[in-house]
């Protein structure tokens, strides 16, 4: 199942900072080698403390470790791997909405007219203010604090500022600007970059900067098909083709064309073909 990542925290671990609705930050431990692949919901900043590990975006590897802050877009895909030289590895996440960053911007004088592109991630070098934000901003886990909550909001928005304050000022304000003042993405662009990743069209519509009505609105424009029906049928298309030319098993070909409920991926495939997965490739391998 894919992790959405803070999407999936638990709200009552003692290690999240929560708002009333959203995760603001996390300090996270780990001690065992592994791998695991995330979807990153919200624009996220990473801190590592102690250790480090291999941090794969894309076709580009980064090693996240100490003396180094990394800003991920919402909307990409991570491969984390927790290697055993790495361990104990120790790391502080903060993350910000589109609509703290908006607020952000214009309250301090950022906004733009301009058409800004935003990279998906920005690597950038700490420097002792960053260190000395991070130790303090430690400090506020466990706490039980009247007003935490806006605390926090201006301890992010201190951090936007430091970020702004240094050597990297041009690289944090256009990758900002990029995340807020962006035109929206082209939907088919969109839909097919995700095809096989098990995302709602509530998720894919904020991935194209859309409302959920305009997204539909504007696939239907496009596709001339709601984009429910023409997602599941390119999906199921792909899952028969891996059914008639591969021996892979149903429940491996059903994750890996995006559908996570097994048993709905059977059903739907029957509605679509007249006949199960397992009996369409029986029906091939007799022809």
């Amino acid at each position: 199942m894919l992790l959405r990542f803070p999407q999936s925290i638990d709200k009552c671990d003692e290690d999240v900072l929560q708002s009333a609705t959203v995760p603001i930050a996390r300090y996270r431990q780990a001690t065992a080698a592994g791998r695991r692949t995330s979807f990153i919901t919200e624009h996220t900043l990473l801190f590592v403390l102690q250790g480090h590990k291999l941090l794969h975006i894309g076709d580009q590897t980064y090693t996240a470790e100490a003396g180094h802050l990394l800003f991920m877009k919402r909307g990409i895909y991570t491969l984390s791997e927790f290697v055993p030289g790495g361990l104990d590895y120790q790391v502080l996440l903060l993350f910000f909405t589109d609509d703290l960053l908006k607020k952000f911007l214009h309250n301090y004088g950022f906004a733009t007219t301009k058409t800004v592109t935003a990279a998906t991630h920005l690597v950038l070098p700490s420097n002792e203010l960053l260190d000395s934000f991070k130790t303090q901003f430690m400090e506020y886990f466990g706490k039980r604090i009247d007003g935490l909550e806006s605390i926090l909001q201006l301890k992010q928005q201190e951090l936007l500022l430091l970020l702004l304050s240094g050597p990297q000022r041009q690289e944090v304000l256009a990758f900002l600007q990029g995340i807020v003042f962006g035109q929206p993405l082209d939907v088919g662009y969109i839909v097919k970059t995700h095809l096989f990743q098990p995302l709602t069209l509530e998720e894919l519509a904020k991935l194209s900067g859309r409302s959920l009505a305009s997204f539909k609105r504007d696939f239907q424009q496009q596709f001339r098909c709601p984009p429910k029906k023409w997602i599941n049928e390119q999906r199921l298309a792909h899952a028969r083709m891996l059914l008639q030319h591969t021996d892979k098993q149903v429940a491996e070909i059903a994750l890996e064309c995006g559908f996570e409920n097994i048993p709905h991926f059977i059903r739907i495939f029957k509605q679509e073909y007249g006949i199960t997965p397992n009996a369409d490739r029986a029906k091939k391998a007799i022809v």
